[in-house]
């Protein structure tokens, strides 16, 4: 098991790589199915792996300049924001099951139903769109107003946000290849805040805490998978990479409903 799921953090880093996000919105499902963790905690360890291959990512594109740092700061100060705040006390606060409307409910359900949501429509949404990239220079309300909805994204789900950040970035002018590093160096950072808001999380201290062992491994593999995929991804265009990761995150949204839906 823990080979395959080696294998698996090796393909994540590589989507990460090429596209700049979708590293850690996979990491969820990986860690949650292959080594039996809650999905809260998976999240967690999905914060973990994303925050250190970003980062690492992040600083291989330094020097080609390959990020945009003005508005990645920009970006990620309201992001990170908001997603410490939902991390450090919204979800610690919501019960691991309650009634709502007669429906029974769990705070797995609520995580598992929102990343499915959020997968599919960033995937369609991506896949369908023929807007071209904007020639006017996006506005700083416009890029804050952003950072807020993927702070609450990533605060949720877990994700670093890099799945929907790229886009955004591409819809506001950035050419693919920069719009990928400046999702890097947005998430590196947001992932890192956020995941100082699970520290003190009792749901995550009542399954055993985090086991260190596994998250380095998972780590160390997805980095390397960062490496490969940036250097792999001089060779593709931005249109493939969005069609493929847009087929990617379906197949998996997919994968996760049909478990749910069928084997619960």
């Amino acid at each position: 098991m823990i080979a395959i799921g080696a294998f698996i953090s090796f393909l994540i880093g590589i989507v990460l790589g090429l596209l700049g996000g979708g590293g850690s919105i996979l990491t969820v499902p990986l860690v949650h199915y292959l080594f039996g963790t809650s999905m809260l905690l998976a999240t967690t360890y999905s914060l973990i792996v994303v925050a250190v291959a970003s980062g690492i990512g992040t600083v291989q594109r330094i020097k080609p300049k390959l990020f945009d740092f003005k508005q990645g700061i920009i970006f990620v100060l309201p992001s990170m924001t908001v997603a410490f705040l939902i991390r450090r006390y919204l979800l610690p606060a919501i019960p691991e099951s309650f009634e709502f409307l007669g429906m029974h409910l769990s705070l797995e359900i609520i995580i598992t139903f929102l990343l499915i949501g959020v997968m599919l429509f960033t995937a369609i949404r991506t896949l369908v769109s023929k807007r071209t990239p904007s020639t006017e220079p996006a506005t700083v309300l416009t890029i804050l107003l952003f950072g807020v909805l993927t702070g609450m994204l990533s605060g949720f789900i877990g994700a670093g946000g890099g799945f929907i950040i790229v886009p955004i970035l591409l819809r506001l002018g950035m050419e693919m290849r920069k719009a990928v590093g400046t999702s890097m160096f947005i998430i590196s950072i947001q992932s890192a805040v956020a995941l100082s808001g699970d520290l003190f999380n009792p749901q995550i201290a009542a399954e055993g805490g985090i086991d260190w062992k596994l998250v380095s491994i998972i780590t160390l593999l997805t980095v390397l998978g960062v490496l490969v995929g940036t250097y792999l991804q001089k060779y593709f265009s931005g249109k493939l990479l969005r069609r493929v990761f847009s087929f990617i995150l379906i197949s998996v949204a997919l994968g996760i409903l049909f478990q749910k839906l069928i084997f619960r």
